[in-house]
């Protein structure tokens, strides 16, 4: 799932897109809504929004200055955002278009056209995660021959599709409960068949790819001081924080901590 998160002053407009969008059923996640653009910015820095839908209008900060300061914030990926807008607000809607807006709606929002962006704008951020995802997985020497094939759409023998297909499920869904029978579940072969086929083409079991894929973002999040280690355990996909920094000392062979204070590392 997509993590989405809503800001919108109106209280009307914003419940009313809480409650009666099925966000699940487009691919996304809710993480927050908020009612001005600083709580959305806190949120964001908080929950790390995949998706912002935002008004363009909001007391304290609006849409364009919580689309710069996300951007200018971001340690990672940058968020993609969709701009709400009225008809008197083209100005502002074109200036979020070229600060780098995934598209603009105009109120009052039609149905079919906000599904038809949102659905898109999934697709965006799934093609951006796999592509992060090919590149992570390039910089494991055991992988780099099935990873630069798939990027180059030549295909690598029987299976190639199925891979590819896994390293992006992975990719889009690393935080949640993931497993090789549960992503050969939805490619819809068995779990010991996607085991064979993805550790003859990288080299790896599922697992060891799936850990490594955690681990980079999670060194990627230490890196900002604001985001607790128990919020990056969950983030990636741990819900026992415990757990997940015996498994990052085991992996990166530092604590979370000692990671976030610049202590050296490379990970395993």
């Amino acid at each position: 799932m997509i993590r989405l998160l809503i800001a919108e002053d109106e209280e009307l407009a914003r419940h009313e897109l809480e409650a009666t969008v099925p966000w699940e059923d487009w691919g996304f996640i809710l993480i927050g809504a908020a009612e001005d653009g600083i709580r959305a910015l806190e949120l964001l820095n908080e929950r790390h929004a995949e998706l912002v839908l935002t008004d363009i209008r909001m007391p304290g900060m609006d849409g364009i200055a919580l689309m710069r300061s996300a951007i200018d914030n971001a340690t990672g990926q940058k968020p993609l955002f969709v701009i709400l807008s009225g008809h008197a607000d083209f100005a502002y809607a074109r200036e979020a278009l070229r600060l780098g807006a995934f598209d603009y709606l105009v109120k009052p929002i039609d149905d079919v056209e906000l599904e038809a962006t949102m659905r898109r704008a999934a697709e965006e951020i799934r093609a951006r995660s796999h592509t992060a995802s090919l590149e992570l997985v390039a910089r494991d020497d055991k992988a780099v021959s099935v990873v630069r094939d798939l990027m180059q759409d030549r295909p690598i023998g029987p299976g190639d599709a199925y891979i590819e297909a896994a390293l992006s499920d992975v990719a889009t869904r690393y935080m949640m409960d993931l497993s090789a029978d549960s992503v050969a579940e939805r490619l819809r072969i068995s779990g010991d068949h996607l085991t064979r086929l993805f550790k003859r083409a990288t080299g790896l079991t599922f697992n060891e790819y799936l850990t490594r894929f955690r681990m980079r973002r999670a060194m990627e999040l230490l890196r900002d001081p604001s985001v607790r280690i128990g919020e990056v355990a969950d983030l990636c996909g741990y819900r026992d924080a415990r757990y997940f920094s015996t498994l990052f000392r085991q992996t990166v062979g530092l604590t979370p901590s000692e990671f976030r204070h610049g202590k050296q590392s490379s990970l395993r």
